[in-house]
């Protein structure tokens, strides 16, 4: 089973909140109007794109606003808000060579996270043999709020013969899924090398540092890649640094070359990074609690990961006060309350460390803010083509569509992983 074989076999959709919506005027009037254009883009990142959108309608780039970051490897639609020097003559579209523009109005605050209800996507999963596909029907079936009478239903002989994809399986059901955090959220970890934030709360910013900088990772590409592995070569030889590619994250090297301390090099990173560090870490130890929670729940089944194994549950065993239960991305002050305390203070033993060490000694922040985060979340308006042929694959294999909705923070490869990705 494989997802992003090409760009568009991922397609990315932001939902804006209906409030916003309806805020959206036709005509740039008053003081404080921001532009608000749909941005689609394929294979760019959302900073990217977004500079070279400015670009073309001649703002500065801080005068931008987005409301998330969208995958690079898709095809993704976004909004973004931008502050024009004269509103009303914001051009109606704007394009580029991986992103285009539609200009849908204006609104009088730029765009945040709060004018998002959330995303819809459309994937393509190829490289499926029979008993993958039918493991995804299987899997869908127990996690699925509303079964229809379709479900449960073999499909070797349709997988085999049928290429019919007009009436998707599980059409207009839920799926109820543990709410994990994706391999998005750690995209700052150089896994198996260890969390940054784990060394920052023990004072080793020099660990941290390599970590964040000097530990190459199978992902890294282009200047990334080459700064990595320049600085794993040479470390501690700072001011013979002088071929890294120029990049942000080389103010760092500048304190050492300096003589600064590991702490103030740190310090020098862009905040961004810093802060993903932070989140990175409680968001692993969230994953792990959810996981032992739903560890004790009848029928649960895995799914393994390069982050740590992915347990789900059947939706007919989730019931209340269980379904709405919230757990906290832990800082320093938060109090573990029950029915997770005891599964918590397994996790944090298991780090060897304690509520109280959620802190980056030494420096203000980043820091640790604690949030909540539901235990389960709702997949809407979900729906699973039949299989038919998989046109890049060889071997007979075959691809099948799958088509949802999720709220904002959600992951949809995790939706991938409760059906066996």
């Amino acid at each position: 089973m494989t997802i992003r074989k090409q760009p568009s076999d991922f397609h990315v959709e932001e939902l804006l909140a209906p409030e916003t919506l309806a805020s959206i005027r036709e005509r740039a009037e008053g003081n404080d109007v921001h532009a608000l254009y749909e941005l689609e883009k394929a294979s760019l990142t959302t900073p990217a794109a977004i500079n070279e959108f400015c670009r073309s309608v001649k703002a500065r780039p801080d005068h931008a606003s987005y409301a998330g970051l969208k995958d690079k490897h898709a095809e993704t639609r976004q909004h973004v808000t931008v502050k024009l020097r004269t509103p009303a003559d914001a051009p109606r579209e704007a394009q580029g060579k991986q992103w285009r523009a539609h200009l849908k109005g204006f609104i009088d605050h730029p765009i945040t996270a709060a004018d998002i209800t959330g995303n819809r996507f459309a994937i393509v999963v190829r490289d499926l043999a029979r008993p993958a596909s039918e493991e995804m029907d299987r899997r869908a079936g127990l996690l699925s709020e509303a079964p229809s009478p379709r479900e449960g239903v073999r499909v070797g002989k349709e997988f085999s013969s049928s290429l019919d994809t007009s009436s998707p399986r599980h059409l207009g059901t839920s799926l109820l899924i543990t709410n994990f955090f994706g391999a998005q959220r750690f995209g700052s970890a150089r896994h198996g090398a260890g969390w940054i934030a784990k060394s920052l709360i023990t004072g080793d910013f020099e660990t941290a540092l390599k970590l964040a900088i000097g530990t190459p990772a199978r992902k890294d590409t282009g200047k990334t890649r080459d700064f990595t592995r320049i600085l794993a070569t040479n470390w501690g030889n700072w001011k013979a640094m002088k071929d890294l590619p120029r990049l942000p994250e080389g103010r760092a090297i500048d304190v050492l070359a300096r003589g600064g301390d590991f702490r103030r090099a740190f310090e020098a990173l862009p905040y961004f990074l810093q802060s993903l560090s932070v989140e990175a870490y409680q968001s692993h130890l969230w994953n792990r609690c959810a996981c032992e929670l739903v560890r004790v729940m009848p029928g649960n089944f895995a799914t393994p990961d390069e982050y740590g194994e992915m347990l789900f549950a059947p939706a007919s065993t989730v019931h209340a006060p269980w379904r709405n239960l919230e757990l906290p991305l832990l800082a320093k002050n938060s109090d573990l309350l029950d029915p997770w305390k005891e599964i918590y203070e397994r996790v944090l033993a298991a780090e060897n460390i304690t509520v109280a060490d959620l802190r980056v000694k030494g420096l203000k922040r980043p820091f640790f803010g604690e949030a909540q985060r539901k235990l389960f979340v709702e997949v809407k308006n979900w729906s699973l083509s039949k299989p038919e042929p998989d046109e890049l694959s060889k071997g007979g294999l075959r691809k099948r569509t799958a088509t949802f909705d999720l709220p904002r923070g959600a992951y949809a490869t995790v939706v991938l992983r409760a059906l066996g990705q």
